[in-house]
């Protein structure tokens, strides 16, 4: 079986070490949630003369900007005939153009700051396997260029294999994620401003100022920014607007093949994610794809599998696979984030979802039309991107079948099978749902071997979590939950662990 374990982001840098939340702090922003949109924001804020507050359940940079590709590129794949359809040719317009700034900030960042971080400028391509490919490609280099991206359709590209077609878009980037976060939360703590870990929020109140309840204390703020991935407070109903998706990686040393020199990914499917990573004066290549709805794929080591067999066939000389790791992002409808107010009449808390797995710009864009709502100034991509907006009609399959699944989950889940006859059949590492005297119960035997006996009803919305084996995780597949094998929680929009239960 192949596990996922560390990214190579985690495993390549420092652990952090920030305080915990001390009770009774003030500040003029609160930003919870330290990856990349929540670490952007509170650096321009604290930039502009604010004072914040930026706090993370974990260790900061844990989250899904320390398991990306790390593609900073406004291409994204194949999505912006999905978006003119939905938005219209002003919407990709605005849409392209809030990508290109923010690629255009995290550029600024790094020359300004000095942040080592692997930054290289690289093109970026779609490539097409099948003639039909080919012709959405056509449509696709369409949309783009009236968008004002600079793309060209080829028929070549430096992969060791050959593509019936290509996008490529100039100009973009990729980079360390972690080594640029890092650097960028470096600078927040002093004159007022702070970083605190392991301080998990589980309410906000609304109000002037607002207070943040951790289990570590209570936190004041005027406002208050959600860039928890998914907004861990139920009051915009976000968890309807976006659906969890859940990826996978794996990396190897690159041997003696020569560098693709460009970042790519497939307009088909399955996903083939490809891009070089540095280490020093170590090159890999990583295969990242194979997406599934989280919580409904029992193989999920086979994932691992298929993603090592491609890059062994087209990378023969590649050293061991050296990295494997998954990663979880939210979907939106109309593959449009979705930023600005939690909801109507919470003026002063602001959330950021739906960055449909293209989260180092959308991220980053949406850190900045957050800034500026906060500083009174006018963002041109702010109505775009607009939390309050209406879901388009030609989003509206999709919005009717992902809560339509989850509908089913709620109810189906109850009425399944259980994964296990025993608790004697679980090996150390593994869980599975058992019936125990009548009652289904999610149960973990640890690499110790002992038992711990949950409650297998996800505390965010009471749908039943399954166990993901490559993880070694509980996922929730209704609105994207985890919690470790013991039932910490350890991704929202739940706040809360899995309840124990006597076996």
């Amino acid at each position: 079986m192949s596990l996922g374990g560390p990214s190579f982001w985690l495993d390549t840098t420092p652990e952090t070490d920030y305080p915990p939340l001390t009770d009774g702090v003030s500040v003029d922003v609160a930003v919870v949630g330290a990856g990349i949109t929540g670490i952007t924001a509170a650096v321009l804020l604290k930039r502009a003369g604010k004072t914040v507050a930026l706090l993370d359940s974990k260790r900061i940079v844990h989250g899904a900007s320390g398991y990306t590709t790390a593609k900073v590129t406004s291409g994204h794949g194949a999505s912006y005939a999905k978006i003119r359809k939905a938005f219209g040719e002003d919407g990709a317009r605005t849409y392209a153009e809030a990508n290109e700034a923010a690629l255009a900030r995290i550029a600024q960042f790094v020359e300004e700051d000095g942040i080592e971080c692997d930054f290289e400028r690289r093109p970026n391509y779609v490539y097409a396997e099948s003639e039909q490919e080919v012709a959405q490609l056509r449509q696709e280099a369409e949309v783009e260029r009236k968008a004002g991206l600079a793309v060209s359709l080829v028929d070549e590209t430096p992969l060791p294999f050959s593509v019936q077609a290509a996008l490529r878009l100039e100009n973009q980037a990729q980079f360390h994620p972690r080594r640029y976060l890092l650097a960028l939360a470096a600078a927040i703590p002093g004159d007022g401003s702070h970083v605190f870990e392991h301080s998990r929020v589980h309410g906000i109140k609304h109000g002037e100022p607002c207070e943040v309840t951790t289990d570590v204390g209570v936190l004041r703020a005027a406002d208050v920014v959600l860039a928890t991935h998914l907004p861990i407070l139920d009051r915009g109903l976000f968890f309807t607007k976006a659906y969890p998706h859940r990826s996978y990686a794996v990396a190897a040393p690159i041997g003696r093949a020569p560098d693709p020199q460009g970042m790519y990914i497939n307009s088909g499917t399955p996903t083939r994610s490809i891009r070089t990573l540095r280490d020093g004066d170590r090159v890999f290549v990583q295969v990242g794809g194979n997406g599934h709805k989280t919580g409904e794929e029992e193989d999920t080591s086979a994932r691992y599998d298929q993603l090592e067999a491609f890059l062994r066939r087209h990378w023969p000389a590649a050293g061991e696979i050296r990295y494997r790791w998954s990663t979880q992002d939210y979907m939106a409808h109309d593959r449009v984030p979705y930023v600005g107010r939690l909801r109507r009449g919470s003026e002063h808390i602001l959330a950021a979802t739906g960055y449909s797995k293209w989260g180092m710009t959308n991220g980053t864009a949406a850190a900045m039309i957050i800034a500026d709502r906060i500083l009174g100034r006018r963002n041109p991509s702010a109505d775009l991107y607009d939390s309050k907006r209406l879901l388009r009609r030609s989003a509206l399959g999709s919005f009717v079948k992902e809560n339509a699944a989850a509908g089913f989950h709620f109810v189906g889940d109850r009425l399944g099978r259980v994964d296990r006859a025993a608790v004697g059949d679980l090996k150390p590492g593994e869980g599975g749902l058992i019936r125990i005297r009548g009652r289904r119960t999610a149960v973990y035997r640890d690499e110790q071997g002992a038992l711990h006996g949950l409650s297998p009803v996800c505390q965010h919305l009471y749908c039943l979590v399954d166990w993901n084996p490559a993880e070694r995780t509980w996922d929730c597949p209704c609105h994207g939950s985890r919690y470790d094998g013991t039932g910490r929680a350890i991704q929202g929009p739940t706040t809360k662990d899995l309840k124990r239960r006597q076996l």
